[in-house]
C-alpha cells in the first residue's frame, strides 16, 4: 500500500514538473511575430491633424546673411568651422600666419567656406558669411483671419520630420519678401536646418 502511494505521489510530481516546464518555455520563448511586436514598442509621437487644424509653412532661415571679412593680410593656416555651424560672437573661425585671426562678428550661423588652407588673403577678403540673426526663424504668410498672431506660442517641425516638434514664438516679419507677414522664432539649438521646409501650428 505504501509503495503504491509513493508511486502515485511520484507520478503526480513528475506531471506537475512537466506542465511547469511547458508553461515556462511558453513564457520565455515567444514566436517571431511576438518578438517583433515587442521590439517595435509604441509608435513615436507625431503631429495628428484634423479638419480644424491650421498649419502654415515656410523655409527655415536666420534673417539673411552678411559677409565675414579678413581684417589682416596673411596666409590661411587653419579653418575651424563647417557650413551651417552656429557660433558665438568672437569665436575664432580661421587662423592666419603671424597669429592673426578671423572671428565671428556676432552670434549666428555660418555659411560656406570661401577660402582654403594655404590661400593668401587680404583685408576685405570674404572668408564666409554669417546670418543676421542668432536664432532660427520661419517666415510665413498668415491670412487676415489666421488664428496665429504676434506673441502666440506655436508648434514647429521640419515637414520631413514631423515627430520632432519644438516651440516657437510668432512675431511680425522683419523681412516681408515673398509676402511673409509673420516670422516664427525658434532657439538656435532647435532641430531644424537652414533652408529646409517647416510647418507651423498654433498650440492648443
Amino acid at each position: 500500500m505504501d509503495a503504491l502511494m509513493k508511486k502515485s505521489t511520484l507520478l503526480i510530481i513528475v506531471a506537475v514538473l512537466a506542465a511547469a516546464a511547458v508553461l515556462g518555455r511558453r513564457w520565455w520563448v515567444k514566436s517571431d511575430s511576438e518578438v517583433a511586436a515587442l521590439a517595435a514598442g509604441p509608435a513615436p509621437a507625431a503631429i495628428i491633424l484634423d479638419s480644424t487644424s491650421v498649419v502654415l509653412s515656410g523655409r527655415v532661415g536666420a534673417g539673411g546673411t552678411e559677409p565675414v571679412l579678413a581684417k589682416k593680410p596673411g596666409r590661411i593656416r587653419n579653418v575651424y568651422f563647417d557650413e551651417g555651424q552656429y557660433v558665438r560672437r568672437g569665436t575664432v573661425i580661421a587662423k592666419l600666419a603671424d597669429y592673426n585671426f578671423v572671428t565671428a562678428p556676432h552670434d549666428g550661423f555660418l555659411g560656406k567656406r570661401q577660402v582654403v588652407v594655404g590661400e593668401y588673403v587680404k583685408p576685405g577678403t570674404v572668408v564666409t558669411s554669417i546670418s543676421r540673426r542668432g536664432y532660427l526663424l520661419v517666415p510665413v504668410v498668415a491670412s487676415a483671419g489666421s488664428p496665429i498672431q504676434p506673441g502666440d506660442s506655436v508648434r514647429v517641425w521640419a515637414t520631413s520630420r514631423p515627430t520632432r516638434v519644438v516651440t516657437g514664438v510668432a512675431a511680425l516679419a522683419s523681412d516681408t519678401t515673398g509676402g511673409a507677414n509673420l516670422e516664427i522664432r525658434c532657439a538656435s539649438r532647435a532641430p531644424l536646418h537652414l533652408g529646409e521646409a517647416a510647418s507651423v501650428q498654433l498650440k492648443r
